[in-house]
């Protein structure tokens, strides 16, 4: 292989090299982004979780959106919001423990655990549980269409 050709091969891979490199920075940037609103936007879920704030919860969850309740009861958006309004359960402290996010261009999975504590038919409860909240990017914001939690600890 000659000199010329072998400096316009190392041309090549290099601007191949710089070329990926930057494809993959911006990607990871946009993923890190969708990450921190991700994690805000569960903990605001929390937060309307623990102060029963259904308008809220209205604007985090899609219209489509499916729920599995700790006990394992399906529910869609509308049940789920109404429930939450006359049901007897009084949170009065939600804390996520930890979550993980994996994004999958314009669909997300949170993966944690958090902390439950209230009262609940006049008694109190303790519940520790594992979530999974799938996101996907609609019409310009994140929504929740699907949720699950499994408790781990009653």
């Amino acid at each position: 292989m000659s000199a010329r050709i072998a400096t316009r091969v190392y041309l090549l891979f290099t601007w191949v090299c710089i070329a990926a490199s930057i494809q993959a920075s911006g990607q990871t940037d946009r993923d890190a982004n969708v990450i921190v609103t991700l994690k805000s936007l569960e903990r605001l879920k929390f937060e309307a979780l623990e102060h029963r704030d259904t308008a809220s919860l209205e604007a985090i969850l899609d219209a489509t959106a499916m729920l599995v309740e700790h006990d394992g009861t399906l529910k869609n958006k509308a049940d789920y919001l109404t429930d939450l309004r006359i049901h007897d359960l009084a949170p009065q402290q939600i804390i996520p423990q930890w979550t993980t996010v994996r994004v999958f261009g314009g669909t997300a999975i949170v993966v944690g655990i958090y902390d439950e504590k209230g009262i609940e038919k006049h008694r109190p409860y303790h519940r520790r549980c594992r979530f999974i909240d799938t996101w996907a990017f609609k019409k310009g914001t994140w929504v929740c269409i699907a949720a699950t939690a499994t408790s781990t600890l009653s």
